[in-house]
């Protein structure tokens, strides 16, 4: 049902634009390039990249746009904002307008800034802000010049899609039951201060991605004695469902207090919508949603998608691109789910995307 519908929703928004800006924040999920400017980026090189336009690896993770391009493209942008360590004096002019956006997102980062050597998401704030205070100054002098970019802010989209890089590695450190109240409050503490800061300066559309169902991604599965193939790992979704849940209750809280006004926020829920199309893969127009298309071993997702890699040829019917990222079919399918479906679906809260901009 979302698979018939993605097509005639994205002609009929004809190129709109529904918002002046879009402004990106989190892990390899919505990174578009900023990545391949830090060491070690393996996203830079065939086979990802292999469905983009000219098939040309960008730094996505991915065999071709992300659910940071879908997004923006249901707004009515051409892709994704571009990431901001590829910036030139050129390319900032609509940017410093308070036009089209940025994306800071940077695969491998966690809400928490010990997760990962990458930019953190403190960083990525930070980085926003320096944005902003080349916004006033290219704006003019005084009062007024902050006042207009504030006001082109507020109707912005802030996007942020984080968390699951924080989830792997207490996963991959045999983190115990007993921890996990504790790693929650960390990462809640975090987050909401992310949000904060944000909104001091000048964010006031949220929208927010939250945890998949990390147990169903193909390098978890694998792990399984059984293999994996018939089912995901119930340990790694209730640490992730636990979490999204606590989110949700957090935002609310947040809101509800006064400490964010003028906000509104959309949780749009990747657990659910993966959740989704796992359980009803024909419905979804996926074949495979287990194994990797591109990669090796066990569900093709024990070694990395690497140019020596085998991958499959009709990757618009696989879940997964390599052993955690989704591909570019899902990115496309998700982000529609996330934007435009009715609240009641599931697969987002307390509205849908599409509310969150038309508000």
């Amino acid at each position: 049902m979302i698979g018939v519908s993605i097509v005639s929703y994205y002609k009929s928004l004809i190129m709109v634009h529904l918002v002046p800006a879009v402004y990106v924040f989190g892990d390899s999920t919505v990174d578009v390039g900023n990545n391949q400017y830090l060491p070690g980026n393996s996203a830079l090189q065939l086979p990802y990249g292999i469905d983009f336009p000219h098939s040309r690896p960008t730094g996505r993770f991915s065999n071709g746009y992300n659910v940071a391009d879908f997004v923006a493209k249901l707004l009515g942008f051409k892709r994704s904002p571009p990431a901001y360590l590829s910036l030139t004096p050129r390319t900032s002019r609509q940017i410093l307008r308070g036009l089209r956006g940025v994306n800071y997102a940077s695969g491998g980062s966690g809400i928490l800034d010990t997760t990962g050597n990458t930019i953190t998401l403190t960083k990525q704030i930070e980085y926003f802000a320096a944005t902003k205070s080349k916004m006033v100054a290219n704006s003019g002098s005084g009062s007024s010049s902050s006042s207009s970019v504030d006001e082109l802010l507020s109707k912005s989209l802030f996007l942020i899609s984080d968390g699951g890089n924080d989830m792997f590695a207490f996963l991959q450190r045999n983190g115990t039951a007993s921890e996990v109240p504790s790693l929650y409050a960390d990462l809640l503490s975090n987050y909401t201060r992310h949000v904060r800061a944000l909104h001091g300066l000048g964010a006031r559309r949220f929208g927010i991605v939250d945890v998949p169902p990390l147990g169903c991604v193909p390098s978890v599965r694998a792990t399984s004695p059984d293999g994996g193939a018939s089912r995901c790992v119930d340990a790694a979704n209730a640490l992730a469902k636990g979490f999204n849940d606590a989110l949700r209750a957090a935002l609310a809280n947040l809101t509800a207090s006064g400490a964010l006004p003028g906000a509104r926020y959309s949780v749009g829920s990747s657990y659910s919508v993966v959740s989704h199309f796992t359980a009803h893969p024909a419905a979804a127009g996926f074949r495979e949603v287990a194994s990797a298309c591109c990669g090796g071993g066990r569900l093709n997702a024990q070694t990395g998608c690497t140019p020596n890699a085998t991958y499959c040829s009709d990757r618009g019917e696989y879940l997964f691109w390599d052993g955690v990222h989704g591909t570019q079919a899902t990115s496309k399918k998700g982000a529609v789910a996330i934007f435009s479906a009715p609240p009641q679906m599931g697969f987002a809260a307390p509205i849908n995307f599409k509310q969150l901009v038309s508000s």
